[in-house]
């Protein structure tokens, strides 16, 4: 199910053990932003734990409710906290193992754990909503709300040999987890009905006269059913390292009726199966066959029930050891008996096989699809010179088996006759051209995980280790450099040469062309020389962006098993080696650094207000970032990141201002004065782009992977540096004095031992000057500057100009304050001997944003 929540949801309950316990967390969303940075958190950790489980073997041993959400430990000795800060337990939820009522807190609910799916394959496991705990209600195949109030909307549900985590991702949606909690465990299942679904028509016939036939099936009595041969289905499992076919499977319907069939499942290694028992790739075909309940009077109707009096196909899952793991999407669809009488004698010149490639030693060769529908049976012989060539190399066939022995390899023009008895009861056979492997199959192996960001950067390394060094010196001779390919099973992968399956549920990754084997030292490596110890693979970024299958963007993270596959020149696969992939978002980090000379300090930028105009501005400066490079020496990408502003509007109501686009300066400014120094600013840019998802709601617009990093900036008034100094025999102080005459000297010295600094100076850094009409006239001058601005007592007419204002506080003995012409100083009137105060001098720029400098004075 993917019902939507609030990403600030937290974990509301959780279900352990083996009488099935759930444990429901209370909702806590005080603080959203630390909530979103604990789910980011949580979400790195269950990227490593998926990782964990689906390619390190481990699997989960334990889950507890904890304060803030769950833990859960692996293993192989770790634990991970799910959990929200100050968010405690909650009630809990008990199945009872014998009857299956489900009670909370003790009180039973009357409502019974149901196991499976429902008809449209979602999860029969209770779930929270609004508040409340939802139960599927067996007999009217629906979710009924409960009376009983959960204090979550997050759970995790353990039954047989997994545990289903239901957790909500960074955009509030829930997700679904599985993890196994045994070695041995099956957490999901991933199949696509193709072959047997509605429209498929299975034909069938009934033999009209007795056949001879030398096939496995044997002679053919009159009246016999006759059916087609059945497609096959391709499955995915997690882990892959799960024995699909070790397992009972079964086809069941909705009411539990399992369908009069047999479904086995085998290793889907490539054109030939393999005598492996498991798939490496976790990849299996999926095969069934009518059981005997199937007889010529029922079949037309044996996979069909009445609906309001007519017959409509039953709708199968997929069941594993009696569980059921995929929707009801499976359908066995036979022909009618009137559609039976319509079938004829099948054209030989159709004959045809899946595939004529031939491994060394033993494999099965399977009819095309179009011959298969058509044909009982089927089996292999050699005619004519094909016998003589076939006896002289040691091949041989069996039904639809061949043996090919590896002085046989690479054998030309051999042809196989291909003999079918069809479901009318007519044998034909047809030529085949063969095309057999140059070299033996080696064992598939697996490498080191490979972890990588989808970035710009389109290559990653896969450390090889010595399974090309130690390759077969047949297959190592034999390899065709030029057929080799990189692919996967799974379509979420970011990185795929198209959308669109090459076949056999495969997507192409990458061709020989962007693989490149090295040496040791880095240099290339061939693989006749077996001195390939790494592989680059270069992923597909035509038209600088990526191509996936994926329906939703949120797919394309987790781990994928990519296929390293080396095949002889005629195509036939010789060894297979299996990448596991775990692919991650992009980091701010990752194409950015922060310029050092940019006003850093610790991690905290300082930044001054635009004056160059009349009203004052901010514009993030251009370099406080430079752009990482790649391993080409290029950008990682092409721009600086932009920039958003989430501040306190301290000049109106100090509300808050949330990721604008630029700072308004009438929030932050009253009576010139900057009231908000501090900024929290997100920086953010568009990366990587992917193409637009096939059946996403965003399905005509290509999708954008934004990095982003937030970081607290202190604004200041760019004349923000001047502060007041009095001197008195070169030793500055922090009292002004004032004479007789009401005057506060300018300052004086001529820089000698005779003549010190006395007087009132106007710093501003490292820079100096006497507070005095000389210093600081009335009109702005070039001669006449401080800290790079020209001051003067007018009013700023460029960015360039700063003008300065003299006066007291308003606590402040005296009268009127006026700085005196020439190099006097400045004069306060109407004060008495001992009195004294505070002299404020206001710096006025262009913008209109003020600054002040005090100092205390007396007479």
């Amino acid at each position: 199910m993917n019902k939507k929540f609030l990403s600030a949801i937290l974990f509301g309950a959780l279900m352990v053990s083996s009488t099935g316990t759930f444990v429901s967390c209370k909702d806590y969303d005080d603080d959203i932003d630390n909530i979103n940075k604990e789910l980011t958190d949580i979400k790195s950790k269950l990227s490593d734990l998926e990782s964990k489980v689906t390619t390190g073997g481990a699997y989960v041993t334990k889950i507890e409710s904890v304060e803030g959400g769950l833990k859960v430990s692996v293993s192989d000795g770790t634990s991970y906290n799910l959990t929200i800060a100050g968010t405690p337990a909650g009630s809990t939820v008990v199945i009872d193992k014998t009857t299956g009522e489900i009670s909370i807190d003790g009180t039973p609910t009357g409502f019974f754990a149901t196991t499976g799916t429902t008809p449209q394959g979602e999860s029969t496991a209770p779930y929270v909503k609004d508040g409340f705990w939802y139960f599927y209600d067996d007999a009217t195949k629906a979710f009924v709300k409960s009376e009983y109030k959960a204090s979550g909307n997050a759970w995790a549900v353990q039954k047989g040999d997994s545990v289903v985590l239901h957790i909500p991702n960074e955009a509030g949606v829930m997700q679904e987890i599985t993890l196994p909690t045994s070695s041995s465990a099956l957490t999901a299942l991933n199949a696509t009905p193709s072959n047997w679904t509605s429209g498929k028509n299975i034909a069938w016939s009934k033999a009209g006269a007795d056949v001879t036939w030398a096939g496995k099936k044997g002679n053919v009595a009159a009246g016999q059913l006759l059916i087609g041969q059945l497609g096959s289905e391709t499955a995915t499992v997690t882990p892959a390292s799960y024995d699909l076919g070790a397992q009972e499977l079964t086809l069941v319907d909705i009411d539990g009726k399992t369908a009069p069939v047999t479904v086995t499942a085998t290793a889907a290694e490539g054109d030939y199966v393999t005598d492996r028992a498991a798939s490496p790739s976790g990849k299996w075909n999926l095969a069934i066959a009518m059981t005997d309940e199937v007889t010529a009077d029922n079949i037309a109707t044996a996979f069909t029930k009445k609906v309001n009096g007519v017959d409509k196909n039953v709708k199968y899952a997929l069941a594993v050891n009696g569980t059921v793991m995929t929707g009801y999407e499976y359908v066995i669809d036979t022909q009618t008996v009137n559609e039976s009488k319509t079938n004829t004698a099948y054209n030989k010149a159709n004959i045809g096989l899946a595939s004529a490639n031939v491994a060394l030693g033993t494999s099965t060769l399977s009819l095309n699809a179009a011959t298969a529908a058509q044909a009982y049976d089927s089996y292999l012989t050699f005619e004519g010179a094909s016998k003589t060539l076939a006896e002289a190399k040691g091949i041989t066939v069996d039904g639809m088996n061949i043996t090919v022995p590896a002085t046989a390899a690479a054998t030309l023009g051999l042809s196989v006759t291909v003999n079918i008895l069809d479901i009318t009861g007519k044998i034909a056979k047809k030529d085949v051209v063969l095309t057999i492997a140059g070299a033996s199959v080696s064992e598939t192996e697996t490498v080191a995980p490979v972890s990588i960001k989808i970035s710009t950067v389109n290559s990653f390394s896969v450390d090889l280790g010595t399974i090309f060094t130690n390759l077969d010196a047949n297959i190592a001779q034999n390899a065709d450099a030029t057929k080799t390919t990189v692919t996967t099973a799974d379509g979420n992968f970011f990185a795929l040469t198209s959308a669109t399956s090459i076949g056999d549920g495969l997507y192409k990754v990458a061709e020989n062309t962007a693989i490149a084997f090295k040496k040791a030292d880095g240099g290339a490596a061939t693989i006749a020389a077996r001195n390939a110890i790494k592989a680059v693979i270069t992923l597909n970024y035509t038209g600088s962006k990526y191509t996936t299958a994926a329906k939703d963007l949120a797919n394309i993270y987790g781990t994928f098993n990519l296929t390293l596959t080396l095949k002889d020149a005629q195509g036939n696969e010789l060894k297979k080696v299996i990448v596991p992939v775990t692919v991650s978002k992009p980091e701010f980090d990752d194409y950015y650094t922060a310029n050092q000379y940019a006003g850093w300090n610790e991690g905290i930028l300082s930044s001054v207000i635009d004056n160059s105009g009349n009203s004052p501005a901010f514009t993030m400066p251009t370099n406080l970032y430079t752009i990482n490079k790649k391993a080409d020496g290029t950008g990682m990408t092409d721009a600086q990141p932009g920039y958003t502003y989430t501040y306190k509007k301290a000049a109106v109501d100090n509300s808050e201002v949330k990721e604008a686009a630029s700072i308004t300066f009438t929030d932050v400014v009253k009576d010139g004065f900057l009231k908000t120094t501090d900024y929290k600013v997100k920086a953010n840019k568009e990366v990587v782009t992917v193409n637009a998802l096939t059946g996403a709601s965003n399905a005509a617009a290509d999708n954008t992977i934004s990095v982003s990093k937030e970081f607290t900036m202190k604004l200041a008034p760019a004349f923000n540096k001047a502060k007041l100094v009095y001197y008195t025999n070169g030793v500055a102080g922090t009292v002004a004095a004032v004479n007789a005459d009401g005057i506060i000297a300018a300052l004086t010295e001529d820089k000698t031992a005779n003549k010190p600094k006395n007087g009132l100076a106007l710093q501003y850094g490292d820079e100096e000057i006497a507070v005095s009409t000389t210093a600081i006239p009335a009109s702005a001058s070039a001669s006449n500057k401080l800290g790079g601005y020209q001051v003067s007592t007018a009013n700023a007419t460029s960015g360039a100009t700063i003008k300065v204002g003299f006066a007291k506080s308003a606590e402040s003995a005296g009268g009127s304050v006026t700085l005196e012409a020439g190099d006097t100083g400045v004069k306060i009137t109407g004060l008495n001997a001992g009195q004294g105060g505070e002299l404020v001098v206001t710096f006025t720029d262009y913008a209109g944003i003020k600054t002040q400098a005090t100092i205390e004075y007396k007479k």
